[in-house]
């Protein structure tokens, strides 16, 4: 099983509204897009309060972490304070969940 992970170079933020009026309710309210060379290799989407989190998945080489909001102040604050950032993908063997893997950040020493 091969690790799939890339080193962070840049980011965008997204934050969604709820539309009220049309009942429109999105489960991931805050987003981050993450970029590797100029290409956008992961997202980072944090679901509202109380709502379920998804499993994280890779697509094609796109890398696809859910958390509770609780932690986007914690990825945030190490996508701006720590040099250098990765973001990973590693397959779990588990025979009852085809394409089962972990997503998650870390840093290497400098």
């Amino acid at each position: 099983m091969t690790c799939t992970e890339y080193k962070i170079d840049s980011y965008s933020i997204e934050i969604y509204a709820n539309d009220l009026k049309g009942g429109r309710i999105r489960w991931g309210q805050k987003l981050i897009r993450l970029f590797s060379e100029g290409r956008e290799v992961a997202q980072a989407v944090f679901a509202r309060d109380g709502e379920e989190v998804p499993e994280p998945y890779l697509s094609g080489k796109k890398i696809f972490f859910f958390a509770s909001h609780h932690y986007y102040a914690d990825v945030l604050d190490l996508l701006r304070n720590e040099r250098p950032v990765y973001i990973a993908w590693m397959p779990v063997s588990d025979p009852k969940e085809p394409g089962d893997g972990d997503a998650y950040f870390y840093t290497k020493e400098k």
